[in-house]
């Protein structure tokens, strides 16, 4: 009698037991589907630094650079970005002022110039200047690094006065696989495989472009501002998109 109330016992004990499991796994569940992909950009940056920050330093003032006035170049915090194609766009915020904006791209000693453009913005916000890949321009070479600036022209007079940020591209060769993730029609999935392989330049360039032809996408909005915060770049991640160059 008391080996059947034992075994009794213990049925009841599993039962409940396995009553229980279903409702303990399912938030397990929920928690392991890859929601935050859909949310955010997880952008992964290269293990690659360069020297230089990406801050525009103090300058004294003038008449169309008020003290205070900074641009800021959009890129990560090692201030080197990585990308897969000759023609690579640049980003910078540049706030309301009337000097010129001088970008320039050179080789890695900085003894050559590839490119040069020369603008001005009607209003501030954030622009892309795209380097091109045909005509007199050489074009960005595999393997080898970049540098490009932004300057502030305060005083045509004085380039002393400029007020300059610089950073770095690098072009480097797709893998199969990557080539094989990228070669997927739909703008979405490139954008997360180009985030998560590190390739900066085109990440932010896919996403503004995306922005650009819904601009009222409150999602797109939230994953732009997502992307500019994980980099350190929330001072301009509000700031509106202007229009390429």
């Amino acid at each position: 009698m008391k080996r059947f109330l034992h075994r009794a016992t213990l049925a009841v004990a599993v039962s409940a037991i396995a009553a229980t499991v279903p409702s303990s796994l399912a938030p397990m569940r929920a928690q392991s589907q890859p929601l935050l992909l859909s949310q955010n950009v997880n952008f992964k940056p290269p293990d690659v630094t360069a020297p230089g920050n990406r801050q525009g330093g103090t300058h004294r003032g003038s008449k169309r650079c008020p003290a205070g006035l900074s641009i800021t170049p959009l890129v990560p915090p090692t201030n080197i970005g990585l990308t897969l194609t000759e023609s690579p766009t640049i980003f910078v915020y540049v706030p309301q002022t009337s000097a010129e904006i001088e970008f320039t791209l050179l080789n890695d000693t900085e003894d050559k110039v590839i490119y040069e453009k020369t603008f001005k913005l009607g209003k501030s916000g954030i622009v892309g200047v795209s380097i091109p890949a045909t005509g007199n321009n050489k074009s960005l070479e595999v393997g080898k690094r970049y540098v490009w600036s932004f300057s502030m022209v305060c005083d045509p007079q004085d380039r002393s006065a400029d007020l300059v940020v610089k950073g770095f591209v690098q072009r480097i060769e797709p893998q199969a696989t990557l080539k094989r993730d990228l070669a997927n029609p739909d703008p979405m999935t490139r954008l997360n495989v180009y985030a998560t392989n590190g390739i900066w330049y085109e990440t932010l360039a896919t996403l503004a472009q995306m922005r650009r032809q819904t601009p009222g996408d409150a999602k797109l909005t939230a994953k732009w501002t997502q992307l500019l915060q994980s980099q350190g770049l929330e001072s301009v991640a509000a700031q509106p998109l202007v229009g390429p160059l």
